[in-house]
């Protein structure tokens, strides 16, 4: 989501942006203030603490924002209860996934609650926008769908870096395979280290590549504890070199439950990576199986391992899958359309 609005609110000059940060500042803070973009810090350490509401009600006043857009779960909630219940301005909710999976049913009981404080949405994807519909019950006419974007020739501009691979102890011969995800549930790491693990058993020459944190990540590791590929599977935590990694890899996997629109995904098809992933309408926005991606069904981890194995042992396959998919991220995807998509919605409200 932060690299969403870092990609896309330079290039809507027009305006004058102001981030405020709910409760820290994130990794990316210094790059938006390079491009200019103000951070505001409410210093909110915890829900229940009356004084962080009232610095943010204190500092939309202060602002006298056009337009107030939130941006995920709590955000969303704070902003269409207490910004308008204290203030005279609206807010957007920016909705930027779907909720699901059972453990999220309060998210989706607390956005049935409070629907009727919104009068306008946007959405990163058909697939969100249905699934608000249908299972929220949001009007469809109160939802504008405006996708993620990415900057094609900027992903083509980076270069393979021979030097990450050796750091990592990956040979030359080695096929790796990464996934670029948090580690929490309802990404589906847990099927993806299975799978990896009946490849092994065939091929000892493979690698994984786990870029992401999370509360997932001491589960993971204990189910991993007594595998044979355990030491061909490398935690690598948040990283600032993702580009540079999926430059390194030859096969991107995630095996996630439920998406908004993806940005790992997305970025993996401008950089030529073949894509296997859920079968999920999320991901069917996306990719179109066996066009520019396999899709295997969720929880399968049967149809992830022959996924897998096809790839590896195909390398005609992968290059089509891969060009396929950059062609069509490079037609629906463009940073600067969907720069102007938002200055023109921004615009009419």
């Amino acid at each position: 989501c932060e690299n969403m609005l870092l990609r896309t609110l330079p290039l809507m000059e027009d305006f004058e942006h102001v981030l405020i940060a709910l409760n820290k500042e994130g990794e990316l803070a210094e790059k938006f203030k390079k491009k200019g973009i103000k951070i505001i810090n409410i210093e909110q350490e915890n829900l229940l603490n009356p004084f962080s509401y009232w610095r943010l009600i204190k500092t939309v006043k202060k602002i006298k924002p056009d337009a107030i857009v939130t941006y995920l779960f709590h955000a969303d909630i704070i902003g269409r209860i207490i910004v308008q219940l204290f203030t005279k301005y609206q807010t957007i909710p920016f909705l930027r996934t779907t909720y699901n999976h059972p453990k999220y049913w309060i998210a989706r009981i607390t956005e049935k609650l409070t629907k009727c404080f919104v009068k306008q949405y946007l959405a990163n994807s058909e697939s969100v926008k249905n699934f608000y519909v249908e299972n929220i019950g949001v009007e469809k006419e109160k939802i504008t769908v405006i996708p993620n974007g990415i900057d094609v020739d900027f992903y083509d501009n980076v270069k393979i870096d021979c030097n990450l691979r050796r750091s990592f102890g990956i040979d030359d011969t080695d096929f790796v395979i990464i996934c670029i995800a948090n580690l929490h549930i309802n990404k589906g790491h847990r099927y993806l280290l299975e799978a990896f693990e009946n490849i092994y058993k065939e091929n000892e020459n493979i690698k994984l590549l786990l870029v992401g944190d999370g509360n997932e990540k001491k589960n993971l590791l204990s189910q991993i504890k007594n595998y044979n590929s355990k030491n061909n599977i490398l935690f690598l935590g948040k990283r600032t070199d993702v580009l540079q990694l999926l430059k390194i890899s030859d096969i991107f996997v995630l095996p996630t439950f439920f998406e908004g629109m993806s940005n790992a995904i997305i970025e993996a098809m401008v950089s030529d990576v073949p894509i296997i992933t859920t079968n999920i309408p999320e991901n069917q926005d996306l990719i179109e199986n066996e066009k520019s991606g396999i899709l295997f069904p969720v929880n399968d981890v049967a149809s992830l391992t022959k996924a897998m194995e096809l790839l590896i042992a195909d390398e005609t396959l992968r290059k089509k899958l891969s060009q396929n998919a950059k062609q069509e991220a490079e037609k629906r995807f463009n940073i600067k359309k969907v720069a102007s998509q938002l200055a023109n919605f921004y615009q009419k409200i």
